[in-house]
This record gives C-alpha cells, sequence and structure tokens, in this order.
C-alpha cells in the first residue's frame, strides 16, 4: 500500500521465486497461544485520530486513483544497497485506471496494469478514509491500530508535501514514515522501518508530471513487458466476507479479508488488509517433505510452514510486510473448513 502497487507485486513475486529456489534453515516455532484475534475487544487505545490526519489519509486514499501523471522515483530496500530506478505512468480514460511501471535500469522492462474502474474503491481505500461502521465493531479503526504524528512539511520532487508517522501500537505491523503530496494525495516519499528504527524499504520521487500528453502515454510498450495480475478485491464492499474452505484461527488485530482466488497450479490465495500494510496466504497442495522457514527482500517477508488436513499435505505460505512472529503465527494457525 505504501509504494506503488506494482512495485509491491514485483517484489512479492521475487520473494515467492526466492522461497521456491533456497532450502530453508529451520526456524523457532513461536507460541500460537499469545495474540490477540480479529473480533478481540480489546484493541490498545488510542488518541483519536486528528482532523488533519485524517484528512491526508483520505486524501491519499481517493485523490490519486482520478490523476493523469507520470514520474521517476528510485527505490532501495535493506538487502540490496543499490538504488533502483523506475517510471510510473498512470492515466485513466473512460473511467477506467491504467498504470505503467517502467524499469529505469539494466534490461528494459515494463509492467502494465489496468481494469481498474475509478469509482471503485477498496476495503483497504475505505479504511483509509475511516469508512467503517458499514463493516461491523470488529473491524478496528485506524488510530487503534497505529499513533499518527504529523512530522511538519517538507519538500519532495519539488512540491511541497507533509510527513505522516505511524507507529504501531502492537508488534504485529510496522513503523512508516509517509511524505504526502499536499494537492494530489500522492505519497511522494515512504520508509518502512522495523521495530529497532533500521530501514526495510524507502522509496521516493525525484520528478512528477500531473499533466502529461495522453497520447503519449499510450506509446509503445517495452520489448520485455507482462500485464499484473487482476484486482482480486471487490469493489465498494459494505461487509467484510469470509474465506472459503480455509480458517484462519488467528489474524492481526485490525485485518480484514479483501479477497480469495485461485492463482498458478490450483493455488489458494488469500489476502488481508488494515488500510496501510497488506499480506497473502498461499496454500498449495504438496507430496513429499515440505521445508519450513523463512525468506525476506526488504520489507517483504515470506514464512513457510506445512499443514496435513484431511489425509492430505500443504504447503503454507505467507508473504507481506509484517513482521517474522505475525507471519509464522498466521501460517501456524490455519486449518481447512468441513
Amino acid at each position: 500500500m505504501l509504494i506503488p502497487v506494482l512495485i509491491r507485486r514485483l517484489i512479492r513475486s521475487s520473494v515467492i521465486a526466492l522461497v521456491a529456489a533456497v532450502p530453508f534453515m529451520a526456524v523457532a516455532q513461536q507460541d500460537s497461544s499469545s495474540g490477540t484475534s480479529l473480533a478481540d475487544p480489546h484493541v490498545s487505545p488510542a488518541a483519536p485520530q486528528s482532523p488533519e490526519v485524517a484528512s491526508l489519509l483520505r486524501k491519499m486514499a481517493t485523490i490519486p486513483h482520478t490523476l493523469n501523471y507520470q514520474g521517476s522515483f528510485t527505490y532501495q530496500h535493506k538487502d540490496n544497497p543499490a538504488l533502483q530506478s523506475f517510471r510510473i505512468i498512470h492515466w485513466v480514460e473512460e473511467g477506467v485506471e491504467y498504470e505503467r511501471l517502467q524499469h529505469l535500469n539494466g534490461p528494459e522492462r515494463e509492467v502494465l496494469r489496468s481494469g481498474k474502474s475509478i469509482g471503485c474503491e477498496s476495503l483497504g481505500d475505505q479504511l483509509l478514509q475511516g469508512k467503517i461502521s458499514q463493516f461491523g465493531a470488529n473491524l478496528a479503526r485506524l488510530d487503534q491500530l497505529y499513533k499518527f504524528e504529523i512530522r511538519g512539511p517538507e519538500r519532495v520532487a519539488g512540491r511541497e508535501a507533509t510527513a505522516l508517522l505511524a507507529l504501531p501500537l502492537d508488534q504485529f505491523r510496522h513503523s512508516s514514515l509517509l511524505t504526502i503530496d499536499n494537492e494530489t494525495g500522492l505519497v511522494l516519499k515512504s520508509w518502512l522501518v522495523d521495530e529497532t528504527a533500521r530501514p526495510l524499504e524507502r522509496y521516493q520521487f525525484i520528478d512528477l508530471d500531473l499533466s502529461p500528453d495522453i497520447e503519449s502515454l499510450r506509446e509503445p510498450k517495452a520489448r520485455l513487458h507482462r500485464a499484473a495480475a487482476p484486482q482480486v478485491a471487490d469493489c465498494n464492499p459494505t461487509e467484510v466476507k469470509r474465506v472459503e474452505r480455509w480458517a484462519l484461527g488467528w489474524i492481526p488485530p485490525g485485518f480484514a479479508f479483501v479477497g480469495q482466488r485461485q492463482v498458478r497450479n490450483h493455488i489458494d490465495m488469500l489476502m488481508y488488509t488494515d488500510g496501510l500494510t497488506t499480506f497473502s496466504v498461499f496454500i498449495e497442495e504438496a507430496s513429499g517433505a515440505i521445508p519450513e522457514g523463512v525468506a525476506q527482500r526488504g520489507a517483504t517477508l515470506a514464512v513457510m510452514d506445512s499443514l496435513s488436513y484431511a489425509n492430505k499435505n500443504y504447503r503454507i505460505t505467507v508473504v507481506g510486510e509484517i513482521p517474522v512472529v505475525t507471519a509464522q503465527k498466521i501460517a501456524q494457525n490455519i486449518d481447512g473448513i468441513q
């Protein structure tokens, strides 16, 4: 959520590939009896969200979807100190969003995404805007999950912006520092840090054009290109759906189920968000020994575990921008539904 969606998909794809290719060292099993369930009413108290913070979050969740823009940004994560450069191109035609992500270093590559209506608000967007009443009392507000602090004005890519710090009120998610464009709500700079304040990943725009020539946005694609996966989440949901076939006995407080589909080789993928952070659970029938362990690239983590259910073995992989103890606990509390 904090960095462009297409970048996040690229990172997750690379981490999942790493999971498949690298043998794991065994990891210590965490005690699954501790923690808070989504329905637990004892959510950490917090001061009510200030109007300024609420306005920034609403702007971040709404206006960028409606804009035509192109810009270049740098990206860096803790496992690779080298700066990577990208160009993001976003435009709207006949009420539908289109997006292209171009690699500016190395081989010419491009990722494309299209098909989302600008009237389509995901559950994550609605949570950012504070629209939670329709989802029931068990879904925590963002200000019950994070402490938000306005850190003052900042100038990024030649634009006036506001720095917003989001500090988690539990150990199940990371802190983030967002610099949000005052006019458009675009996140111009983002730092995601762990519990020791060590940066896990960061990106920053270096230029931004809000009035590009639409015809130029339709120029031929790079020689190597691929389409991003279609949207999983429903448009404008009014209630939190339930997972089919699988039961997650524990998820971090404030996370809600937003979508489910089958990916390659009949792997079930389940998606969750709290508005700022996301994670996915992949469940795949497997034979033979199933390795268990952890792989990480930047802020994106993959935890692999096993499940025996109905005389079959399954490989469980939890992938997201969450701490390892969170991902392990999710993976260890999954079961089938009769």
